[in-house]
């Protein structure tokens, strides 16, 4: 899967990572019309914000360049809660109404983070 070893914020000079993650947060959080709070709870809160959650981990690997670690840390969920979410996506990405949803997220994010992602 891509993006799982990608380069560290102060390897590539992009923003710290919280900071980035923030920005994912908030495009998926939007998109899947869950509220900031239910996606950075530290209980599951049902499933909505919960996939919502996994799908922001995974853009952040994916689109924003965090290693795992760095979205471990941000979304104060342990690395292998992170891994899971990461395969949990890509895995769900075979649907294809859920893969143009991502694909959306992906451009949506690009853009928000400044192209440069």
């Amino acid at each position: 899967m891509q993006g799982f070893d990608s380069i560290s914020a102060a390897e590539s000079g992009a923003q710290p990572a919280p900071c980035r993650a923030d920005m994912a947060q908030a495009v998926v959080a939007y998109a899947y019309d869950v509220t900031l709070e239910e996606m950075r709870a530290v209980t599951r809160r049902g499933p909505k914000p919960a996939l919502a959650r996994q799908v922001a981990m995974y853009l952040s690997n994916t689109v924003l360049r965090m290693r795992l670690t760095e979205v471990a840390i941000a979304f104060d969920r342990r690395p292998s809660t992170v891994c899971h979410a990461l395969h949990h996506v890509e895995d769900m990405r075979d649907d294809a109404e859920f893969d143009r949803t991502v694909d959306y997220l992906e451009t949506a994010l690009r853009r928000a983070a400044g192209g440069g992602a």
